[in-house]
């Protein structure tokens, strides 16, 4: 408990003086006429077993299916007593990483989300169960209610503990227990109509269903997971295939989130994001090597076939439902803003948004770490750059909004990347070949950031 932040263990205190006032005001207004004592431990046997194998969230928290037996168990039970259900199955349940501190938040939250959900629910149906819309749909609704607090409180003690926004982490797990949800909360609400009119056989019947549902959901995460495991790891192996941009890929990633952020983007799309700009690059796979290792510049047949890698790196990742839009990004992340760029020469607002963001991070970090053909900038100098480029290479919103970030993470002190000299050609043909092409045209070079890669 000592390496919890002080406001987190605060917010635990209160939290646990609020859950006692809760089971106070409802010893008041709840009397206990008779217990089951049979159905209340097979209840507690069922939640504590489903409790132990828990489903983890991406960015922190869990999900597990013993929601539909709590569900049920709000429906049947007087609100005393789903609490002390509650109660004894966190105290009982087993899992490796359970602590006092955890277990003393749980229950509290445990007890607040879903007594206030259980006295609300028998306030409004005192005489039980019964096989109504009415019934239906006030049970759904506070239902709803439990849901709601428990995700509150997780999401809250997450943002206290980790130190990161609460509406940042709410929009990213939500995501995955709103399914959740409206998978148990009907299921739960079926136990409790079973197990009215058929008694506990009815409850035992859902517990190989519910380990099926636990699997499946199951195996998506770790599916997910395993696919972002699989793009971090493409995208160290296509850094190490350049020594000259190694890591670049990362830091690109890491410059385009917060860019993204700047610009109010959901979490949703920002995670969307990061993951393209990891491999961002990724058509090169298909480029000779003795193009991207060439030493010495590129002819304009060798750097018209290294422009290519941006729409191979759109083919490679278009039928991927991950990465809904993540193919218009990557093509066109070397578009410019004046509609010189390539592959499509896209101008202004025809440039997919996250292709504009990827093109300031791309030359910022481009232009801050050292290349064959020039010495690294200073992030001063390669900031004035991007601005500088505004209306013409770039966004000039996305050349205002990474000013901004620039100043709020101190980009300014950021170190320059110095590297081994390999003399390798790419960048710089494509800064020849693109100023060559400008003074031909007239566009003055000041106004040009020539360093996107």
């Amino acid at each position: 408990m000592d390496k919890m932040p002080f406001k987190s263990k605060l917010f635990i205190f209160l939290l646990a003086g609020m859950a006692l006032g809760i089971i106070i005001f409802l010893s008041r207004h709840f009397k206990i006429e008779e217990i089951d004592y049979l159905s209340l431990f097979i209840f507690l046997v069922v939640i504590v077993l489903f409790e132990s194998f828990p489903v983890r969230l991406p960015r922190g928290g869990i999900i597990t299916v013993s929601f539909a037996p709590v569900f049920a168990a709000i429906l049947l039970f007087n609100p005393l007593l789903v609490i002390a259900i509650e109660i004894l199955s966190e105290l009982l349940y087993i899992r490796k990483d359970k602590t006092i501190v955890k277990v003393l938040f749980n229950v509290s939250q445990l007890t607040v989300s879903v007594g206030t959900a259980s006295a609300l629910y028998h306030y409004v149906n005192p005489d039980g169960l019964m096989i109504s819309w009415r019934c239906f749909s006030a049970a759904l609704l506070f239902l709803v209610v439990a849901f709601l607090l428990n995700w509150l409180f997780v999401t809250l003690i997450l943002s206290l503990t980790q130190n990161e926004n609460f509406f940042k982490l709410w929009l990213l797990n939500v995501k995955w227990a709103i399914p959740s949800f409206f998978c148990m909360a009907p299921l739960g609400i079926l136990i409790a109509i079973i197990y009215k009119y058929i008694g506990l056989i009815g409850l035992l019947l859902f517990i190989v269903p519910l380990f099926l549902a636990r699997y499946s959901f199951l195996s998506y995460v770790n599916t997910r997971q395993s696919f972002l495991d699989t793009i971090e790891s493409l995208s160290k192996a296509l850094d190490a295939k350049d020594p000259y941009t190694r890591g670049h890929s990362s830091r690109v990633a890491e410059l385009a989130v917060e860019l993204a952020r700047e610009l109010k983007w959901p979490e949703d799309k920002v995670e969307l994001l990061k993951y393209i700009a990891l491999i961002h690059d990724v058509g090169k796979v298909a480029i000779p090597e003795r193009i991207l290792k060439k030493a010495g510049a590129l002819t304009k047949e060798e750097f018209n076939e290294m422009k290519t890698h941006s729409g191979i790196g759109a083919e490679v990742i278009k039928n991927n439902n991950f990465f809904p839009g993540g193919a218009a990004m990557i093509k066109h992340h070397h578009e410019r803003w004046d509609g010189t760029g390539y592959p499509d020469g896209l101008k202004g607002e025809e440039i997919p948004e996250g292709a504009r963001i990827l093109a300031v991070a791309d030359a910022f970090d481009a232009m801050t770490s050292d290349r064959p053909y020039r010495r690294a900038m200073d992030p001063a100098t390669a900031l004035q750059e991007i601005r500088e480029g505004a209306g013409s290479q770039f966004d000039p919103r996305m050349a205002e909004a990474f000013t901004r970030v620039f100043h709020r993470l101190n980009l300014g002190e950021r170190s320059i990347r110095k590297e081994e000299p390999v003399l390798y050609g790419e960048q710089a043909a494509a800064s020849l070949v693109r100023e060559s092409t400008e003074e031909k045209k007239g566009i003055p070079q000041k106004n040009c950031c020539p360093f996107d890669e």
